[in-house]
């Protein structure tokens, strides 16, 4: 099986990366050097190869794995609109997803 990377903001707007993977290992290594991407995009998501389903996410977000792309855009989009998460730095959105 082969792996891809999303890079997800906080509204659910995502990039794909292009390279392919052979292992989850792999994807987090390249994520783990993409500069200033984190800060637009901060979280970030192995899929499988036609980026449709999530196979493993950060810390505290481990509970969306599984689950389809399109279905998590929307889980951020709507949980950041929750005034609660104005402001909201990075741990404590993930944590309340």
């Amino acid at each position: 099986m082969k792996y891809r990377l999303i890079c997800m903001s906080f509204d659910g707007e995502y990039v794909r990366e292009r390279p392919v993977f052979n292992n989850v290992d792999e994807a987090f290594e390249y994520s783990n050097d993409l500069g200033s991407k984190w800060f637009f995009y901060p979280f970030h998501f192995v899929t499988t190869e036609s980026y449709k389903t999530i196979r493993a996410a950060g810390y505290f977000l481990e509970h969306l794995e599984g689950m389809r792309t399109k279905t998590i855009e929307k889980i951020f989009s709507n949980h950041s609109k929750d005034p609660e998460m104005g402001g909201a730095d990075i741990d404590k959105f993930a944590i309340t997803i």
